[in-house]
């Protein structure tokens, strides 16, 4: 079980700095916080649009919303991120993440998978 254990965290490490390295926005609590956050957004939302505001989709009671807010600035300025008004209620604002984020996330996906299949079987779960 140990050994297992070890193995785990090794593929861990090897994945932070792989994140280290390839994805400068995970570099901050923040900026880990908003990509997860839009990562679940998508995969979980990918159907298309939702009516999930920004605050629905990034509120988290330990980051503040400036600093929230500055990330995704951030993100919109490296082309990563859209912003759009909600169809339904203009007040609100939507995060659209751009081809160039969804290539991001996808070589993330891969290269996790590539680190945990040097030790491991990964099964696809039967729903």
């Amino acid at each position: 079980m140990i050994a297992d254990q070890h193995k785990i965290m090794a593929r861990l490490v090897e994945l932070s700095h792989w994140e280290w390295a390839n994805l400068p926005l995970l570099k901050t609590v923040v900026g880990r916080h908003v990509y997860f956050s839009i990562v679940h957004d998508a995969i979980f939302h990918a159907s298309g649009p939702t009516d999930r505001s920004l605050k629905q989709v990034l509120n988290h009671p330990e980051y503040t919303d400036r600093a929230v807010r500055m990330k995704l600035r951030e993100m919109e300025d490296e082309g990563l991120i859209t912003r759009v008004y909600n169809e339904k209620d203009k007040r609100a604002r939507q995060i659209v993440p751009t081809a160039k984020l969804l290539d991001l996330m996808a070589k993330h996906a891969e290269n996790t998978q590539k680190m945990l299949e040097k030790d491991f079987i990964i099964l696809e779960r039967q729903s």
